[in-house]
């Protein structure tokens, strides 16, 4: 195999990470909706945790991108 069709198919493995990441903020963000219109007065403490977690989970999607783009340029 050509390291450049290496190349491209680890650039594309790498980033489905990124697809898992989507689907998990997706799942986050329906039960934190069903969450607060469950019980609207549990939002105050839900929002102390809500934007820290969705930093780590876009974190975790954005790395990969990160390694798939350097993966495709070298």
């Amino acid at each position: 195999m050509e390291i450049e069709a290496a190349k491209a198919i680890a650039g594309g493995l790498v980033a489905l990470p990124a697809l898992g990441a989507a689907i998990g903020l997706g799942i986050y963000f329906a039960t934190y909706n069903n969450a607060i219109a469950r019980n609207p007065e549990i939002k105050k403490m839900l929002d102390e945790k809500f934007f820290i977690i969705i930093a780590f989970v876009e974190a975790l999607g954005i790395i990969p991108i990160g390694l798939a783009a350097f993966l495709l340029a070298s």
